[in-house]
């Protein structure tokens, strides 16, 4: 997107890969306490001012779909952290800063290259740097502290008079070490309800933290404008993904990309960061006689979210245009794993106005997995991988014909 791309290291998707593929090595992660206890070495902060109102800073290092999810409650924080007595602050992901600016919600947005600080110990010391200018009255994780991620070593660095994490008890292969989070966290609050959506779990967290009156719902989003040639009717196909071992093969996306214009007759639309410019190219070399407006990178942030609103349909799989077509009440559907079908594709939502996306999938007895497959010499997750391309276009074609009769 324009202005706000970001890269991640090759070698650092070279071991997430493997991380993925042989999942008992995602426990070596613990290690970088010992790291980071070196990095910390001589990381000061400022004497804290005291201007009346305590200081909270939130740490949330997610991608761009995690933070649509979370923006469907964060204004509750207000309600717990209200602006006449705290500054409240949130850590986030520099690419993504404008969309916690414009919501309104946090009186200071601090941007940070958590993606850069993850294997390069330069970019993480001076991340920690950072985060410790200022010294908080509460540092609050609201990510959770089950695994050894970013979230957590990040609330470790942060100087907090309290630190308060959240942990759900019914997730299977909980990697972080109880010991580690006692050395970090001087509160973790145990949700213990199974099959949350991610947002539900945001909601029961602000709940314990004392506003009983969160309700879970998928964010809203204002319309805007959008400068360029953007047909009327078009589809979106988002055939990238976090990692390698998620994504469902370009050569199919390429049998829906025409069988979807052949019936519809509209364009296809392509867009994202440059970040995901390699695979988008790999895929529209697949389809030289499908019509295509390509929109890579030259979106920002908030027009990602308008075209992805403007679309007749959105195909992809785990990714963030999926949340955010979920929240603009497209017509989605999410070629769908089973490694977190209850946290992250799993919306239910209907009972609130919502329309729900389709979910397009293979179940499996080890679905819900939390990302710890047992198929480790798989190149590509088989609950994702089963999913045929005409049990895909049998399903899509479905919705279109469906949307046709409204």
């Amino acid at each position: 997107m324009k202005d706000n791309s970001y890269s991640i290291s090759n070698f650092f998707l070279s071991i997430n890969q493997i991380l993925w593929k042989i999942p008992f090595l995602q426990n070596s992660r613990v290690l970088y306490y010992f790291v980071d206890s070196i990095l910390l070495l001589g990381t000061k902060s400022k004497a804290k001012t005291y201007d009346g109102k305590k200081k909270v800073l939130i740490v949330y290092n997610m991608a761009l779909g995690d933070g649509v999810m979370f923006l469907g409650v964060a204004h509750h924080f207000r309600n717990i952290y209200p602006k006449e007595k705290y500054e409240l602050t949130i850590a986030c992901q520099s690419v993504f800063s404008s969309l916690y600016e414009e919501s309104g919600i946090f009186d200071c947005v601090m941007s940070c290259d958590f993606a850069g600080s993850i294997v390069n110990l330069k970019n993480r010391r001076k991340l920690f740097r950072n985060i410790r200018k200022e010294k908080y009255d509460i540092v609050v994780d609201p990510v959770g502290c089950d695994n050894c991620t970013t979230n957590v070593f990040v609330t470790r660095a942060a100087r907090g008079i309290e630190k308060i994490g959240v942990l759900d008890k019914t997730l299977p292969h909980v990697q972080c070490p109880k010991w580690m989070r006692n050395c970090i966290y001087s509160r973790v609050i145990e949700i213990d309800k199974p099959n949350l959506h991610l947002i539900e779990f945001y909601a029961e967290l602000i709940k314990k933290l004392g506003d009983n009156t969160c309700v879970a719902h998928p964010a809203k989003f204002t319309k805007i404008d959008i400068y360029g040639d953007i047909p009327e009717k078009f589809f979106i196909i988002f055939p990238t993904a976090s990692m390698g071992v998620k994504r469902w093969p370009l050569n199919r996306y390429a049998y829906l990309a025409k069988k979807i214009q052949e019936k519809t007759n509209m364009p296809l639309v392509v867009c994202g960061t440059n970040h995901d410019l390699p695979i988008i190219n790999e895929f529209l070399e697949l389809i030289p006689k499908v019509r295509t407006i390509n929109f890579v990178g030259k979106t920002n942030i908030r027009e990602f979210i308008e075209l992805i609103r403007r679309a007749s349909l959105i195909v992809t799989n785990d990714t963030s245009a999926y949340h955010i077509a979920v929240a603009q009440q497209c017509n989605v559907a999410l070629i769908c794993g089973g490694y977190t079908y209850n946290r992250y594709a799993k919306y239910d939502y209907e009972r609130y106005g919502y329309k729900n996306p389709v979910l397009i999938r293979d179940e499996m007895e080890c679905y819900n997995c939390n990302n710890y497959c047992v198929y480790s010499t798989k190149n590509i997750f088989p609950c994702i991988d089963r999913i045929t391309k005409e049990k895909a276009w049998s399903e899509i074609s479905r919705m279109i014909e469906l949307a046709e009769e409204i």
